[in-house]
C-alpha cells in the first residue's frame, strides 16, 4: 500500500505500520473469524459474541482488514469472506491459519524484539529470549510445537503442487525425504509418480508423527519410515534425496555437515533434490530477502542464500549443482550430483 510517488516520510510512516496489519491477521486467525463466517456472513456484535470477544474492538480489527481486503463489509453492515480470508480458515488444503497462529505465538513474537540484538551480534533473537533454540525450545513446549508442526504442513501445501509439478519424479525409484518432517511433500511426490516408492527420514518423534499421517493417506505400503539424525548418517542406496526448507535452517559448517552425509549415501547417479528460496542480486525487493531476517532471528546460523552461496556449500562438501528447476512458488529445485 505504499505509493512510490508520495512523500518519503509517509512511505516510510506506512512501512512502519506494517507490523500492525501482521499482528491483526494473526488475532484474527486466533479468533477463528474466517471460520465463523464459513457459513453465511454476520454482523460483527453477533461475531463477538460466538466467538467471547469484545464486540466493539471486533468491530474495529475487521474494519481495518476489510480495507486490505481480508473479509468484507457487505450493504447491510455484515461480514462476509473473501478469497484472502478463506485463507485463515481451519479447513481446507489452501489454509495458513497454522502459520499466522505459529507467528502469532507470544514466544516467536517476542523473538522480533531481538531483532537489533541478532543484527548488532549476529546471533538468533529467538535464543536470546528464551534462552534456547527453537527446536530445544519445543521440544520442552508441546502447545508451541503443535502450532509450529500446524505452521509447516500449512508451508508444504503451499508449495507441494509446484514442487511436484516442476521436477519429472517418475524417474526415480525410491525417494529418501531428509528431515521430511509429516511426510506431506512426500505424499504429494509419490501420489503424482505411483510407481515411486518412500523412505521418510527424520527424528523418531518427528517420524512416528509422519508414519500415521502416511497411513491416513493410504501410502504406508509405499513408503517406509526411518529415524535417526542427518548430522550422522542419512540412509543409502536411494535414486534420489530430497530435502525441503532444510539449509536454510543451518549456518555454512553444519550445512557441510548435512550434504557430506548425504553424499555419503548417494550411489552411482543418484541425485540430491534441495527446495530452497534462491536470493536474487540486484536491490528489486524479494521473499527471499526478507525470509532471510526470519533465519536470523529464528534460528542459529540459518540463512537464505544466493546461487553463488549454494554453489560453494555444494563445493565444500564435494558435490556439484548441476542445475536450478524455477517452480510457480517462491522456491527453486537445486539438483545436485556428486
Amino acid at each position: 500500500m505504499i505509493d512510490s510517488k508520495a512523500d518519503p516520510r509517509l512511505q516510510v510512516s506506512g512501512l512502519l505500520m506494517g507490523f500492525v496489519a501482521s499482528r491483526a491477521l494473526q488475532v484474527a486467525a486466533e479468533l477463528g473469524l474466517a471460520d465463523a463466517l464459513a457459513e453465511k456472513p454476520k454482523d460483527g456484535d453477533a461475531l463477538a459474541r460466538e466467538l467471547g470477544a469484545h464486540a466493539d474492538t471486533v468491530n474495529r480489527l475487521l474494519r481495518a482488514l476489510v480495507g486490505y481486503g481480508v473479509f468484507e463489509r457487505l450493504p447491510d453492515g455484515k461480514y462476509a469472506n473473501t478469497p484472502l480470508s478463506e485463507c485463515l480458515r481451519s479447513d481446507g488444503p489452501r489454509s495458513v491459519r497454522g502459520l499466522a497462529r505459529m507467528y502469532g505465538d507470544p514466544v516467536f513474537w517476542q523473538a522480533w524484539g531481538a531483532l537489533e540484538h541478532s543484527v548488532r551480534t549476529g546471533q538468533p533473537g529467538f535464543e536470546h529470549v528464551q534462552g534456547a533454540t527453537v527446536f530445544e525450545y519445543l521440544a520442552g513446549h508441546p502447545e508451541s510445537a503443535r502450532r509450529f508442526d500446524a505452521a509447516m504442513t500449512n508451508s508444504s501445501n503451499l508449495i507441494n503442487e509446484a514442487v511436484v509439478e516442476a521436477y519429472d519424479w517418475s524417474r526415480f525409484d525410491t525417494i529418501v525425504d531428509v528431515a521430511g518432517g509429516a511426510g506431506s511433500t512426500l505424499a504429494a511426490i509419490l501420489r503424482a509418480s505411483p510407481r515411486s516408492r518412500g523412505v521418510l527420514y527424520d527424528l523418531p518423534h518427528v517420524v512416528e508423527r509422519g508414519r500415521d499421517y502416511l497411513m491416513r493417506e493410504g501410502l504406508a505400503a509405499r513408503c517406509a519410515t526411518e529415524s535417526g539424525s542427518f548430522f550422522d548418517a542419512v540412509p543409502s542406496g536411494a535414486d534420489a534425496y530430497f530435502m525441503k526448507h532444510i539449509i536454510h535452517d543451518w549456518g555454512d559448517e553444519d550445512c557441510v555437515r548435512i550434504l557430506s552425509r548425504c553424499r555419503a549415501a548417494m550411489q552411482g547417479r543418484a541425485r540430491l533434490l534441495i527446495c530452497e528460496k534462491i536470493v536474487p542480486p540486484g536491490n528489486e525487493p524479494s521473499i527471499a530477502k526478507i525470509a532471510d531476517l526470519v533465519m536470523l532471528v529464528m534460528t542459529h546460523g540459518g540463512r537464505e542464500r544466493t546461487e553463488p552461496e549454494f554453489r560453494d556449500l555444494f563445493e565444500c562438501a564435494d558435490l556439484k549443482l548441476a542445475r536450478i528447476v524455477p517452480t510457480k512458488s517462491d522456491d527453486s529445485i537445486l539438483e545436485v550430483t556428486r
